[in-house]
């Protein structure tokens, strides 16, 4: 069961989730990636008071206050914080300069200049024991963070994530100051040159990113979960994966190791040491741009060997001459979900502090969605929507049972209970229902509630039988996140064009069926018309897609070769290899003689609680006139019905090679 599935029910627009799906089945590779995005700093304040928090370390500030309802806050002190730049000039007037954006104010006086645009503010900006005190929406409105200011409680908050405007993003730890960096939550150590920068750190500090310009040089220290797996595998792993220069592996030194060269894809030198200590795997990276440095000469040069050596794995924070890097303030991380959906605009409508356990799981595409937790196995997925159609809560959150009890497979779905409950701060409406998958049971609790004017609706998964010792600490969490003004008109706005721009393309207007024909490699079916397709741009892989069961049809065709002809069908078509690389799903193996050709059927049982994707995939490779093809049914197990397995059954009796 992957949530992908609820996501395409609950919303017929939704279609792209579930493509996507099928398309990661393809091109999913056995080393995960990883997008940066959690360059985040954390500014807190309260009126009337001087105590404040600059990602969670505490500071000093000029109290803020209100007047007429604006909430006034001290500029010089949310600059240095941010790392603008500014200048006070003669008759008053302060100048602040951050990336491309120059604005102008006067103390005591409304009018201001931003980018040589005049603008407004609600109050004038005043002077208060030498610090310039602004309305906060000066700062909101032209600077790259998310603002709130409570006018109840005096709680200010503002959440700035780098929009590439810096030349310097230390200040998203502080600034380093110290001959060495760390981390105590994760207990580690690095000596590193002096000028250096940190230009990355996840939201809970397991991969921070550290340059040097002076010396060409990029170190990244990435801490892994090990999840039971040994260093020889993960080893074996990388130099099947990787074109390796050299390596080498110790596992009798007293902190067990591996370490590798290589070139980068840019040619650019790269080191790697990766140490085994308690439960995790510690990748020490060093990266040297400058192209007269070999890789050897990484691993050799007394210089880079030093810096090697001084990795620790034994610090725990309160150590003179080391700055700690870690964000986990105890036990929680903070998670601040940003939300692109277009390259002009960014959102940032929710946070949540989350166990320092937890990470980010599942990635998928779909921006409005975010899943967080402990692996594929216990997690929660946050996803935002729009009420669409639907005249209310209730009515959105009905259409989503109907479907379920439409579409689920009885054999592993069972519904449970349907109430209302408090959550986030909302009342919510609460479905609860079991699915099993593979050999295991698990109990899905889904919250819906609104918030502005968006739905929230959080899927909560965990197995049947760890349910009531986990879920209070998933309530508990979902209980404590934090909501942002946002401007809801243009997010709205920008979400339906998002979802107009990757709306799956339906086969046909009509839904009955529909005969689709493949002219360039001669082969044709009959497909539903709300089926939605995506293909190649030689046609050599079509792709449909049933949004409601996700059940997917594809093909693939190749023309055949004197070297390709000969080859299993495994090298020839990559869904196959996929399947068994990443999936780890061994097939059964038969033949058949269907549509006048003789085939070989391999039928694969897909039961990854990694991938959190459990299905029957069948594939028919043969050849026939000059070509070759791989036809591939996949029903979902959560959703194979005896209509949706008819279904699928169906279009493979209609497809056929025209000659």
């Amino acid at each position: 069961m992957n949530l992908i599935y609820f996501n395409n029910l609950k919303n017929q627009k939704k279609f792209l989730a579930g493509l996507l799906l099928v398309l990661s089945l393809l091109t999913a590779c056995l080393t995960g990636t990883y997008a940066a995005n959690d360059d985040k700093l954390v500014l807190e304040l309260k009126v009337g008071s001087a105590a404040a928090k600059i990602d969670g370390a505490s500071s000093v500030a000029e109290k803020p206050y209100v007047v007429n309802k604006t909430i006034m806050v001290p500029l010089e002190w949310f600059t240095t914080a941010v790392g603008a730049e500014v200048n006070k000039k003669s008759g008053n007037v302060v100048e602040i300069i951050y990336g491309e954006m120059s604005a102008s104010i006067t103390i005591g006086k409304t009018s201001y200049i931003c980018n040589r645009e005049t603008k407004k503010l609600p109050a004038a900006p005043a002077l208060k024991n030498k610090s310039t005190m602004v309305p906060l929406d000066f700062l909101v409105d032209n600077f790259p963070i998310t603002g709130t200011g409570d006018l109840k409680t005096g709680n200010i908050k503002l959440v700035l994530e780098d929009d590439g405007a810096l030349s310097d993003l230390s200040f998203l730890t502080g600034g380093i100051s110290s001959p060495k960096v760390g981390n105590s939550y994760f207990g580690w150590s690095l000596s590193i040159p002096s000028g250096s920068r940190i230009v990355s750190n996840s939201f809970k500090s397991d991969r921070t990113g550290i340059t040097n310009e002076g010396r060409s040089l990029y170190f990244e220290i990435y801490v892994e979960n090990k999840k039971s797996r040994k260093l020889s595998e993960l080893y074996n792993d990388i130099l099947y994966n990787s074109t390796v220069r050299s390596s080498k592996m110790d596992v009798k030194a007293d902190i067990p190791y591996f370490q590798y060269t290589r070139l980068t894809e840019y040619d650019e030198a790269l080191r790697v040491k990766v140490f085994d200590k308690g439960d995790y795997f510690y990748y020490l990276t060093i990266n040297c741009y400058d192209n007269s440095v070999t890789p050897e000469k990484l691993l050799t040069d007394k210089y880079y060997e030093n810096i090697v050596n001084s990795f620790n794995l034994s610090y725990r924070g309160a150590v003179k001459g080391v700055e700690d890097l870690s964000r986990i303030k105890q036990g929680k991380a903070g998670f601040y979900n940003y939300i692109a959906l277009n390259l002009e605009s960014k959102y940032m409508p929710w946070s949540m502090d989350v166990p320092a356990s937890w990470d980010r799981v599942l990635a998928n595409d779909d921006p409005m969605s975010t899943c967080l937790g402990l692996d594929s196995t216990h997690y929660m997925k946050v996803t935002m929507n729009t009420l669409g159609e639907s005249g209310s809560l209730d009515e959105y959150v009905d259409n989503i049972v109907k479907k379920y009890n439409t579409y689920f497979n009885r054999a592993v779905y069972k519904f449970i209970s349907d109430s209302y409950e408090p959550v986030a701060g909302a009342e919510a409406r609460t479905l609860r229902f079991g699915i099993r998958q593979g050999s295991r049971d698990y109990i899905i609790d889904e919250y819906y509630f609104i918030q502005g004017d968006f739905v929230y609706e959080i899927t909560v998964k965990i197995p049947g039988n760890e349910h009531d010792r986990l879920i209070g600490q998933f309530k508990e969490t979902i209980n404590q996140m934090s909501f942002y003004s946002i401007d809801e008109d243009r997010f709205q706005s920008d979400f339906e064009k998002f979802n107009a721009r990757n709306l799956g393309i339906r086969v046909a207007q009509q839904d009955g069926p529909f005969e689709y024909m493949n002219k360039t490699f001669k082969w044709s079916l009959k497909i539903p018309g709300y089926w939605t397709k995506s293909a190649s741009e030689d046609d050599s892989s079509v792709t449909f897609l049933n949004p409601y069961s996700n059940t997917s049809v594809m093909v693939y065709s190749q023309e055949n070769s004197a070297l390709s002809k000969n080859l299993p069908d495994e090298e020839r078509f990559s869904i196959m290899k996929t399947l068994k690389k990443v999936y780890k799903a061994t097939p059964v193996q038969g033949t058949a003689s269907e549509k006048g050709l003789q085939m070989r059927v391999y039928t694969y049982k897909v039961e990854s609680e990694e991938k959190d994707y459990f299905a029957t995939v069948t594939c028919y490779c043969f050849e026939a006139g000059g070509n070759s093809y791989c036809y591939v049914t996949a029903v979902p197990e959560l959703t194979a019905t005896l209509e949706a397995n008819s279904e699928a059954g169906d279009i493979w009796n209609s497809f056929t090679i025209k000659n």
